[in-house]
Parts: structure tokens; sequence; C-alpha cells
């Protein structure tokens, strides 16, 4: 049996399931949980482990620690499955219980697609999204829309983490219009990001200049700057202040490359030279130090 050679521990998974039943069957499912632990430390990510702790979790979502344990367990197999989608129900669960319907709604989508290819059928996460977008959406929409025009750097931030695409028209007019408003880049690139994600073509608006990408586009662009900025920062590696200069010119121009690795990594040198003797300098290096006060205002303001 496959399970029999994939599983680690010398209980093997059918000594595992017999013990989960046994438990179930006397009301002392606690009395495994640690064990599942043990083994979902060794197999992350596994579906039926990260179900059957859920399962335990949920039988004190009272309890101060049960938040901190269901963060730990979700965030865990969303980064370590192979398909977090098939557990995206239980994942919505968690997210409804830290009043997040956007990132709610976003992972039942997730399950209902993987139930489509999966052949599987459960009518009752088509319910629930229904349900949370008619009791839950209006006013998450309207708290976002006051958020992002009149809430603080630390509000904007938070809330726009747990944003998607696709989930509601009206949160995609929202998040569109909020691309293609003019404010600084620090707000956009977070919904800039979900966008190249989930959406097939991708529209903003940067230093008064229109974009506009397909996603198959946006990730060559997105690959071409990743590389030179791996390559740069390789260079600066440990310098604190060469590395912000770095990023904040580099998130500025996000997606697009400004230029050759060399080119920027000798212009991070010298504005970085610029700052430390408080003197004036002019081309890139120039643009690297406007590029940081910038960044570093949007935080201000």
């Amino acid at each position: 049996m496959e399970k029999e050679r994939e599983y680690p521990f010398p209980g093997n998974w059918s000594r595992l399931q017999k013990m989960i039943q046994e438990a179930d069957a006397a009301g002392e499912r606690q009395r495994v949980e640690p064990i599942l632990w043990d083994w979902y430390a060794a197999v992350k990510g596994d579906q039926f482990i990260f179900m059957e702790i859920f399962q335990c979790l949920m039988e004190r979502p009272e309890e101060p620690e049960t938040l901190e344990k269901l963060e730990e367990l979700v965030t865990t197999q969303i980064h370590e499955a192979e398909e977090p989608a098939a557990g995206g129900l239980q994942i919505a669960q968690y997210y409804i219980m830290r009043d997040q319907p956007f990132e709610a709604a976003h992972w039942i989508h997730q399950y209902l697609e993987w139930q489509d290819k999966a052949d599987q059928v459960n009518t009752q996460a088509y319910q629930v999204l229904q349900v949370l977008k008619m009791t839950e959406f209006p006013a998450a929409i309207a708290k976002l829309k006051r958020t992002v025009h009149r809430g603080s750097v630390g509000e904007q931030i938070e809330l726009l983490e747990h944003v998607h695409f696709n989930i509601d028209d009206v949160l995609d007019n929202v998040l569109k219009g909020l691309l293609l408003e003019d404010r600084p880049k620090l707000m956009k690139l977070i919904v800039l990001e979900k966008a190249f994600e989930e959406l097939s073509v991708i529209e903003w608006v940067d230093l008064e200049t229109h974009h506009r990408l397909t996603q198959a586009e946006a990730q060559v662009k997105m690959d071409e700057w990743e590389h030179v900025v791996h390559d740069v920062q390789k260079a600066v590696k440990g310098d604190e202040i060469a590395t912000q200069l770095l990023m904040n010119y580099m998130y500025t121009h996000y997606p697009f490359t400004p230029g050759e690795a060399s080119e920027i990594e000798t212009a991070v040198v010298k504005a970085k030279a610029a700052i430390l003797n408080d003197e004036e300098t002019d081309g890139l290096a120039a643009e690297i130090l406007e590029a940081d006060i910038r960044f570093t205002q949007a935080f201000l303001d």
C-alpha cells in the first residue's frame, strides 16, 4: 500500500488510522492530537493529517491557544501541501474566525475549482460562499474603501494583504480602480502582486504612465526583475543601507527591470556614499535616492 511506504513512523499508516478511530469511539480525540502534530511535522502538507488536526482544534474553539495553533496549521498547509485547495473549506473556516471574509471567499473559490478537477461534489461550499458574500461583503468592501482613502499606512497594508481578485465584481472594481489611481507605489505593490497572480490581464498606472500586461508577459518581467534583485543583493549582502536603497528603487519600477545588475550595483554604492558624506549626486544614483525618499515618505504619510 502506497501510504504504508510513504508515512515515516514505525506505527505506519494503518495504525495511525486505527488510533484515531479508537480515540473517536472513546470520545478522547484530544489524546491523539500530539501524535498527529508529530506526524504532520514529518510529512508537512499531508491532507489527511491536516484535516484530523483541524478537527481536533475545532473541538475547542474558545481556548486562547486554538487560533494560534490554527494559524500555524493553515500557514503550513498553504505553503507545503501539493494541493492546498483540497483543504480550502477548512482554510476558509479559519479565515472566517479571523474576520477575513475576502480570504475565506478566495479559499472557497479555490476549493470549488479543485472540486471540479477532482470530480468531487460538495454543495455546501457554494452555499457557504453565497451566505458569506451576502452577509459579510457589503460591510467589508465599505471598510476597504474607507481605509484605502482615509486610513493610515499600516491600516491600508493590513487590509490589502487579504484582498483577492475574482471573488466579487464590486471588490474587483475597487481593486482595479486602486491600481489606476495616482497613489504611492507602496500601496499598489500588494494589490499589484495579487493581480499578477490572479488576473489574465493587468492594467495599472505608475508615475503617470499607464501599463497593460497579460499574465504571461508580467511573469517574464517579474522573473527578470527577481534575477537582477538577486544578483545585486548578493553584492551588497550585509549592508543594510545599500539593501534598502536597492529594494526601494527596484520596487519603484516593479515589475520592470530599470537596468543591468552591474549598473544598479555601482549606482547603489554611489548613492550610499552620497548619504554618508551628505553630498549631492547625479544620474542613476540620484534616481535611487529619489525612489528611497518616495518610499520612506509613503510610510510616514
